[in-house]
């Protein structure tokens, strides 16, 4: 049975955004699936495009449908929609592509231009905006010796190569097939990464031309996006399942830093027992040292078609929050939470900020075994259970 792309084209209107020369050009390379499926494009008047039957075929795809030319459809698309024009015409200019000085051209007509010359720079575009709408992530400390300079590691072609060979090995077994992809994309201190892979083959009935019922099988795509944060030494990854963040750390701290444990896997951190016991999870007198806790911050994201993060800031949450802690910190997902600890024998305060599964971020090394005897204590350290590579976490807002 033939495999199906499911980027099936589902709006007409779009066909109308593209200058009928340009959209003439776009189609030729599969004019024999057009002539196949009753239409002769190349015979078509430029002027006079039929562009309610190009439309029907490519609303109405059958299994033979080129799945080169539904990728291109799509990314064209894609690229339109989510970019502006003046984005588009400085990666033309930068790779040096000419573009039309025709005042009526279309952001369409740059994005088929720029296919047209160089498909992979459109699809890299494409990875870089999935990238950097993504805004939900775990958290995986480093390895860096504490004194060690920071610095952004470079991701060269042969390097990116080396991770995707790799990378393709575990999917290929996992059933996700082959050919990922790995964008990088440094911007200051951090460096985005979007791995673009297949998923497990779907198979689902569809509608045919003649009435009947088929079956349409096919790989969908999947987007994972990880930041590494060179100044903190973390990596953040937005990813489906366990066993890809297993994947993903390993490969790159072995491509990266040469060492395939470079990041701290366990889930070390919850923040549960704010939720849990409020106030009382502040307890301190059981642990030698510390003279006094406070919840001065904390993050939680909104989930939705477009994530909310909230940042609630205070001398003393649960003070300001009184007999109301419970309703306070009902809803959303709580991202973070910064402690002011204070120290018997001085009266300067030190902050500490927990983010979960396992970031902990300390103002002064030499709190930290004191610190670390309170989070174990009121059940902040938790050590979560194996769970199987494919287990599914509620990590994504928008599925890539």
């Amino acid at each position: 049975m033939p495999a199906f792309n499911p980027r099936i084209f589902t709006n007409p209107d779009r066909l109308k955004h593209i200058s009928p020369a340009r959209l003439h050009e776009f189609l030729s390379p599969w004019q024999a699936y057009f002539l196949k499926r009753g239409l002769n494009l190349a015979a078509a008047s430029i002027d006079e495009m039929p562009l309610d039957e190009i439309a029907s075929i490519l609303l109405n795809p059958d299994a033979s449908v080129p799945e080169d030319m539904v990728n291109a459809l799509y990314y064209v698309h894609e690229t339109a929609t989510n970019e502006d024009m003046e984005e588009l015409l400085e990666r033309a200019d930068a790779a040096g592509i000419a573009i039309d000085s025709d005042h009526e051209v279309t952001t369409a007509d740059v994005s088929v231009q720029i296919w047209l010359s160089q498909p992979m720079l459109l699809q890299r575009q494409h990875a870089e905006t999935v990238a950097f709408k993504r805004s939900n992530f775990m958290y995986f400390a480093g390895s860096r010796p504490k004194k060690q300079k920071a610095e952004l590691p470079t991701i060269s072609d042969d390097v990116a190569k080396a991770m995707q060979d790799r990378m393709d090995n575990w999917f290929e077994a996992k059933r996700r097939g082959r050919n990922c992809k790995v964008f990088a994309f440094p911007r200051g201190d951090k460096v985005w990464l979007l791995v673009r892979h297949g998923m497990p083959m779907r198979r689902e009935g569809k509608h045919q031309d003649d009435g009947e019922t088929g079956i349409a099988f096919y790989r969908p795509q999947q987007h994972d996006v990880l930041i590494y944060d060179s100044k903190n030494d973390e990596m953040g990854v937005n990813a489906s399942t366990k066993g890809e963040r297993e994947l993903y750390l390993s490969t790159f701290g072995d491509a990266l830093f040469g060492n395939e444990d470079y990041f701290d896997l366990s889930d070390r951190y919850t923040l549960d027992p704010l939720r849990e016991f409020g106030p009382e999870a502040l307890v301190h007198e059981d642990i030698d040292g510390l003279a006094g806790v406070r919840l001065v911050e904390f993050g939680r994201r909104w989930p939705g078609k477009v994530s909310e993060l909230e940042i609630r800031k205070s001398e003393n949450l649960f003070k300001g929050f009184g007999e109301n802690w419970k309703k306070r910190l009902d809803g959303g997902q709580l991202t973070h939470a910064t402690f002011k600890f204070a120290f018997d024998g001085t009266k300067r305060e030190r902050s500490v900020t927990i983010r979960p599964a396992n970031i902990a971020r300390y103002e002064r090394e030499e709190d930290e075994q004191i610190i670390e005897a309170w989070l174990q204590a009121r059940g902040f350290w938790a050590v979560g259970g194996e769970a199987d590579d494919d287990d599914d976490y509620d990590v994504l807002e928008d599925a890539g």
